[in-house]
This record gives C-alpha cells, structure tokens and sequence, in this order.
C-alpha cells in the first residue's frame, strides 16, 4: 500500500520520527503507551509526526504519519533488520526525503544498554553498535536537531562522545537509567512544539526533561526513573578537559585506590549496574574526600564536574534518583568488568581519553 507523503514539497518547522523497533518483546508496549499517547498531541500542519515501525507479530516494517488523533498507515516496506546501522542510516535519509523540515527531530524507540547497543532486533539477532550508530550519521549526512532515546541507560558520555564525532547532532535527550515500559509520556513532550512550532531545539529537548517529569512524578513506583537533556557540542568541543580528568585520575590511582572506590560506592550509579556511575556525582564526591588532596587532581574532577553541568540543559530524576545529574561514565568493576572489557576497548572515547587504561589497572 503507498499513498503520497504529505511532506513532498515545501519544508515545514518540525518533524519528529521515531524509528520504532517492536522486533522484539516491546512491541506491545507500542499500542499500550506510546501511540495513544502520540494520538494525543494537537495536530499542526507545520509540524510532522511519523513512525516507522519493525514488528514481531508481522511481517515487513511500516510507515506511519499520526496527526490529531489519526494515525494512517503510509507505506509498507520488506522486513528490515533494525539492528544494523545500514537501516538506521537508509530510515534517515527515507524520512527527510519524504517529510523535509527546518529542524529535525529524531527518537530510537527500543532497548538500549549505554556504549554496548541500541535497537536489538531479535528476529535478526542484531543490535546497533556505537560504532555503527556514528557510521550511520555520518552516512546519512543529515543535521539532527535532537537525538532521542526511548531506550535504557543511554544518557552516556560514551554515547554522546560517539554522537559528537559526527558533527551532525546538536542536542540529546536520552535516561541514565532504565526506561520503563511506558516511555517517553508523547504527548507532555511535544504537545508544546505542536501548538508553537516556532520553539528552538533547546525549549523542545527541555520540554522532554518537563514532560517525563509530568508524568513519571506522581507514579509512586517510578522512583529510579530520570531524563537529561544534553548539548552534545558542548562535549564534543570540551574533550581536552576530560583528557585531563582521566589523565589525572590515573596518575594518582597508586595515591589514592582507596578513595577511589569509596566513592564509586557512594556516588549515585544507573540501577543495576556496575557501574553506570554518574559523572558529576562522582565528581562532587571525590571532592568532598579530604585524603584527596593532589591539587591538580582535584581541579581537574571540579572541571569536569563543571564540563557536565554546563553540558547538562535539563535533568529530572524520581526520589530514587534524586541525584542524577544527566551524564554516567561506566567504571566497570567485578563481574561486568572481566565480561565486558574486551568490548570495552573497541569504545572511542575509553580510547581516546584513556579510561579504558585507567579501568585495567584500576581492576
């Protein structure tokens, strides 16, 4: 079935796609939570919503614009693998060919699992490395207004490191922590930009931040929730600070191991994981150590931390995740480190800034 996409022809202020991954167990949460709510934003012809969906129920992937409550089914495409970084670069450049606009705004609905995956499509046994995620923006060629994801723990500067790279994504919005199966709450997201579509990617990716907290705030359950919305230049532009950091922390590693994991218990970490550790957080608690006393030591953490929060536009975190400040660095220890090490060392910025060096002899 192949209808005429409405936006062949003049660009308009906004659209928003979401490359919906429901090859897998999530796929029912799609009709659950995340389509009524897209159902539920004002439609606005200046503003373009579309979907383009890989089932497990069915096969093939589908297209789909939803405008005011409507949702109508586009087009129909052959199954695809939307694990592969191909896809995610063809699904890019398919959704501006057919809906050109000023500003761009991008989600990855699925799994994710920080700097290991994103989009794990389970029919193909396949999920979007970091390396393929840059590979695929960069192919596509295409500037992304906002980057997000409805996927866990990928609010990561190993994350936002790759993303930067390609010069072609200007803000992120993704969760240091685990997603619930609701989502990201659609509607008290862009419901905003759909009835002003003159707001700037930064009101939009801060009207995320404020719509996640809308919602997940009065859920008595949602407790180790939060969202971050995340300038990805700022980082990108700032990588001679986290050298430093690294550099420094390693240096003094034999001075100061003790304290070191002292505050990686203490500092606020993802939800089971270890450690998923988040960045200023940590920071502030190595400051708060009087032992550590180096003073190039503790200038570089109080850059960082400063690197991180000037970085960060917009964070909100449950009552369990109070202290979330928008960015985790993963410092692998025990059972994950030994698993996932070797994988590790494939990561651009554990490579680049030395962390992966720093983790070997720390572990």
């Amino acid at each position: 079935m192949t209808m005429h996409a409405k936006g062949e022809g003049e660009p308009v202020s906004w659209t928003f796609a979401i490359y919906l991954n429901g090859d897998n167990n999530l796929e029912r949460y799609w009709a659950d939570f995340s389509e009524p709510a897209l159902q539920n934003i004002p439609a606005n012809s200046d503003v373009n919503i579309v979907v383009m969906m890989d089932w497990v129920a069915q096969n093939g992937t589908s297209l789909y614009e939803i405008s005011g409550g409507v949702v109508t089914l586009v087009d129909t495409y052959e199954e695809m693998n939307y694990g592969d970084g191909a896809t995610f670069q063809w699904f890019i450049t398919e959704i501006t060919t057919l809906y050109p606009s000023y500003k761009l705004g991008i989600t990855m609905w699925d799994h994710g699992y920080s700097w290991r995956y994103i989009s794990d499509d389970q029919t193909s046994d396949d999920a979007i490395t970091m390396d393929e995620l840059q590979t695929a923006i960069e192919g596509a060629g295409v500037f992304i207004d906002i980057l997000s994801f409805d996927a866990c723990n990928m609010a990561a500067v190993e994350v936002v490191y790759e993303v930067a790279q390609t010069g072609l994504v200007d803000l992120m919005v993704a969760s240091e922590d685990t997603i619930p199966e609701n989502g990201f709450p659609y509607d008290l997201m862009w419901t905003q930009v759909a009835q002003d579509p003159t707001r700037t990617p930064a009101q939009v990716a801060v009207d995320m931040v404020d719509g996640w907290e809308a919602y997940y705030a009065p859920l008595s359950w949602a407790t180790t929730v939060g969202l971050s919305a995340i300038d990805v230049g700022a980082i990108g532009g700032s990588t001679a600070t986290l050298d430093t950091w690294v550099a420094e922390m390693h240096a003094n590693l034999g001075a100061y191991a003790k304290s070191y994991k002292t505050a990686l218990s203490d500092a606020y970490s993802a939800w089971a994981t270890y450690k998923h550790v988040d960045m200023a957080d940590l920071g502030d608690t190595l400051l708060a150590d009087s032992k550590i006393s180096d003073a190039d030591l503790r200038t570089a953490i109080a850059n960082m931390v400063a690197l991180v929060d000037n970085s960060v536009l917009a964070v909100w975190g449950g009552s369990g995740a109070e202290d979330t400040r928008g960015l985790t660095i993963w410092w692998g220890v025990r059972g994950d480190w030994t698993f996932y090490s070797s994988a590790y060392a494939e990561v651009d910025f554990a490579v680049d800034t030395g962390w992966y060096d720093f983790l070997v002899d720390y572990n």
